[in-house]
């Protein structure tokens, strides 16, 4: 039998720059989802398309930061 292996390897770049509204969530609770929830969210969504038994997945997040600049 025959087997199909590889690797896969990606970084994911994302560079937010919008302006701060009133109906958007509280700037903690934003910087707390880009550092410490994107990473998951991205490695379920990614792991929804991949089927178990022929591939694993994993998101290794290498840097995050989230900070105000006023203007």
């Amino acid at each position: 039998m025959s087997r199909i292996k590889g690797k896969y390897v990606a970084t994911v770049e994302i560079n937010f720059d919008f302006a701060k509204i009133e109906k958007f969530f509280p700037f903690e609770e934003i910087k707390n989802n880009i550092e410490n929830e994107l990473t998951p969210l991205l490695l379920e969504l990614i792991r929804g398309e991949i089927t178990e038994d022929i591939a694993t997945v994993e998101v290794r997040q290498q840097f995050a930061d989230c900070y105000k600049v006023e203007e």
